[in-house]
Order: C-alpha cells, then structure tokens, then sequence
C-alpha cells in the first residue's frame, strides 16, 4: 500500500510505501526526511488524493494512547501522530516538547486521582495561572498572580513555572508556585475549576500535546483570558470565537473601544469582555514613566505565518528580510539613541553579524519587555501590540507596514489600517527617517490629540485592574460554565459517532 503526507503549508509530498493497512503501522511510520510541522495523510483512488480517515475505534485508541505513537528521530525531532476533527490520521514534526515516559506515568496517576476527587469534591476548587510556556512570570498572569497572593491570601491560586524558567527566581519565596511536569501540576489540571493567563490553556500544558485524556480536559478548561494587549492590528485565531468550546469564558478588554471589538467581530455579549484593563498594567506608575530617562528606540516587527516553512535561502529573499535588513542599515547610523532589537530566531539566524553588532539584540535573559519600555523613546512596529503598551505609557510610535495589503489579506484587522488611531505612519511619502525626526522634534513626546485621545482607548489609567479582574471572576458562575460546555463536548462526539456510521 502506498500512502502520501502532504504538507499543510508547502507543496511537498511524500510518498510512503507500508506493508500493510494496520492502523499501528500507520501510526508509527518512520518518516525522517521532513522538514514541515504538519503533514496530512491520504491515499490515492483514480489519482485522485483522498483523506485518510480511521475509523471510530482507531481514533479512540490514539486519542487514549496517544503516548505510544510518537518517535523521536535521530536529530532530536519528534513526530507526533493525531487526528484532525474529521479523524484524518496527520502527524505533527516539531522539537522534543519535554514530556518523556516518565512524565506520563505520572500523569496518568495524577488523572485518575484527580477525577476521584473532583468527585468526592466538587466545590472549592483551586484555579490555576501561567504564562507562556509556562516559563515566564512578568506578563498578567504574573501580575494577577501576585496581587491574588498579596490581598487574598486564603484563596487557591497556584502558578505554574518551569524549574529551569529563568523567571523562577522571583517565584521561590511565594506560596502555590507549582512546578511544570510534577505530579502537582499534572494533579492541579484536572483539578482546577479555572484557568487564568494572558495565553491559551495549551501553555499551561506541553506545547502540541494536542492528543489524549489530559489534553482535552486543558483544550477545554474554563479561563479568563487576560490578553496581550488591546485587540486592533490583528485578528484573533478562531479559537477565540464566542460560540467555540475553545473560547474564553471572560475575555479582559480595556474600553468601550475594545468591548465592541470583541462583542461585534467575536459574538461575545458585553458581560463576557468586561472592561477592566491588563492586570500588568498595575506594576506601571505613568506619573514616574513620564519622568524617567528614555535613551532607547526599541524595534519589533512581528513575524508573518507564510514564512513559517520555506528555506533559509526563501526566507532571505523574502521582501520581510529585505526590509528589516534595510531598516537596521537606517538604524546603525542614529546615534540620537540606543537601538534595541526583539525578533524572531530565525530573523536572528540570517541577518548579517557585521549589521547586529551595531544594534543591541533583547531577548528573555536581559529582562522583561515591561522593564525594557520604561527606557524607550519611540518604539517601531508594525502591527504588533506592543504599540498599544507603548501608547499606555505615553511613548511615541513609528508604525512601518510596509507589507499591509498581503497582512490584510492573510491575517486581518479589526482597524482600518489607512487610518490609525495613534502614532506616526512611514510612506512612500514619509520615509522612516522623517517619521524619526518628526518625533525627535516634539522631544519624543506624543502630539497633544493623542494624549486627549488615550481615554477612547484606555478606560482606566490606575493600577487597579487586578482587583476588577478579580471582582469579575469572583461573579463567574462556574458549574454553569461546565455544564455548557459539556453539553458542547457530548454533541461534538454524537456527531463524531454520526460521521463514523455514515
């Protein structure tokens, strides 16, 4: 039998000669030569290509077992077999994601215990948070965190932080701080009544670890979503969307502005995007931003989901790497500031040394972006949140969109993008050097519109969104949520069941 792996983002596809239609010998395919992270099976009927489905029982198997079809190859990669919604058999080609036998040993005992008491009891359960990966603590979900601690000792809030997370060290001396991969962390999953983060419940898991008991009980878990930042200059995922399984059951916003963002484009009703403001914004003072010393210029362009699979040598001819590489030729030339870079690996990877040793690359282990702003003079974008947060503090900003009708096209705005709300906009008109100078003119000060502006778009300049976020959920009606959602999960596996029969 011939079977095909056709990749989602590319062209390839790869033919696989098998011996026979068993559906371990599907599932445990040694494929090396791959290079995309996701691939699809099919067959070939009339040279036609057709979806390689598993029957109800197989897709059971593997959902359950999931653990048991996974190789790691000789480069350190992993190949992961799941299932698409409609039980196409795919598989997933990404980095080793760290959990090894052991750790779903531990799982599977942290599963069942956790079941059994969820049962005997149900009320009073703890609620989880954490941030990307589960390897940061700076971000919102930190940030409420601490406040949960320091005001409302006596309730069950844990953080889940890895070990070797550089950010562990702030978390050591405080209670409920939970280690990734224990049996604690696996036990709280399921125990949890509620998960709170700025990220989707996915990194409070293993990254991709899209398949068994455990994944499904973290896909759909009740959570608050804190958010990044305020929505604008990029659409959310559709796993956002009010009516999905998947969706938040609050999702935080920041004003009116926003609420109706979320309300007309995502179907949420007002109740379920309070505004509130981002918990990380109670660690900033605005009197003491305004008078701090800002002798940065902070450049972040925000990477593009079509470069995601192409070569190295593609990616250098891509107009992305051609632009950013003529920006920092620009930039190495201003010596009215410090040049801070923050980019994508990859982006890190094929530039040329000679034009990064004239700028100053940030990454995790030189702080937290939060601390990095209150030194910034003008940050550059392009479509990237982290212009919202500049804004917040009052930081002038150069939005470069160089590539605006194909990201309109292929990722989306809820802004119209010919007319922003805020910032300086280099054209064909107004090249980056003239947006800068513009700026150095008024003293790296926003103009006098956008400070009488900011109100529309931040409903709140204080520091006290942790306590409205936490007044918030305190009013979430939980057992509600869960029985919604269940209700969603059984119809989701009638119709599963439906399909198999037909």
């Amino acid at each position: 039998m011939i079977i095909y792996l056709k990749s989602r983002t590319t062209d390839e596809i790869i033919e696989v000669h098998i011996d026979n239609t068993r559906f371990r010998t599907l599932v445990s395919l040694v494929v090396e030569d791959i290079s995309a992270p996701y691939y699809d099976v099919f067959t070939k009927v009339n040279d036609k290509l057709i979806p390689y489905r598993l029957g109800f029982f197989s897709f059971l198997k593997l959902f359950i077992f999931s653990g048991r079809y996974q190789l790691k190859l000789k480069n350190g990669q992993i190949i992961r077999t799941f299932t698409t919604r409609n039980r196409q058999l795919s598989y997933l080609h990404l980095s080793d994601n760290g959990m090894d036998k052991k750790m779903r040993k531990i799982q599977t005992k942290a599963y069942f215990c956790g079941k059994f008491v969820n049962l005997i009891q149900p009320f009073n359960r703890p609620q989880l948070a954490f941030e990307k990966l589960s390897e940061r603590a700076q971000e919102s979900g930190f940030a409420y965190f601490k406040y949960v601690q320091e005001h409302y000792p006596k309730e069950k809030l844990y953080f889940i932080i890895k070990r070797d997370a550089p950010d562990y060290a702030k978390l050591k001396a405080m209670q409920r701080v939970v280690i990734h991969g224990s049996f604690q962390h696996f036990y709280l999953l399921h125990r949890a009544s509620l998960f709170v983060s700025s990220e989707t419940p996915g990194h409070a898991y293993f990254w991709r670890e899209n398949m068994g008991l455990t994944a499904n009980v973290v896909r759909t878990k009740p959570y608050v979503f804190l958010q990044h930042g305020v929505l604008g200059f990029k659409k959310l995922d559709s796993i956002f969307y009010g009516d999905r399984l998947t969706a938040p059951s609050l999702l935080i916003t920041s004003s009116l502005f926003e609420q109706n963002i979320v309300t007309s484009q995502l179907d949420y009703d007002a109740k379920r995007a309070p505004i509130t403001g981002l918990a990380r914004w109670d660690m900033i003072d605005l009197a003491q931003e305004r008078m701090n010393n800002r002798d940065k210029i902070l450049v972040f362009y925000t990477w593009r989901p079509w470069l995601d699979d192409i070569s190295d040598e593609s990616f250098r001819a891509s107009q992305y790497f051609q632009h950013i590489k003529a920006t920092l030729t620009i930039l190495s030339n201003y010596d009215d500031k410090q040049v801070i870079l923050m980019m994508h690996p990859k982006l890190h990877a094929t530039l040329d040394q000679s034009l990064l040793s004239k700028v100053k690359l940030w990454t995790d282990n030189d702080g937290p972006m939060n601390e990095l702003l209150s030194s910034v003079a003008t940050v550059i974008t392009d479509y990237s949140s982290i212009s919202w947060e500049a804004y917040y503090r009052e930081i002038p900003v150069v939005f470069d969109m160089f590539d605006q009708t194909r990201y309109t096209d292929e990722v989306g705005s809820y802004i119209d993008l010919h007319e922003l709300p805020f910032g300086v906009k280099v054209t064909q008109d107004k090249h980056l050097h003239v947006a800068l100078s513009e700026i150095a003119e008024r003293h790296y000060q926003l103009t006098s519109k956008e400070l009488a502006d900011k109100t529309k778009y931040f409903d709140f300049q204080d520091q006290g969104a942790s306590e409205r976020i936490h007044r918030q959920i305190q009013s979430l009606d939980l057992s509600a949520i869960r029985r919604v959602k269940r209700r969603a999960l059984i119809s989701a596996v009638g119709r599963m069941l439906h399909r198999s029969n037909n």
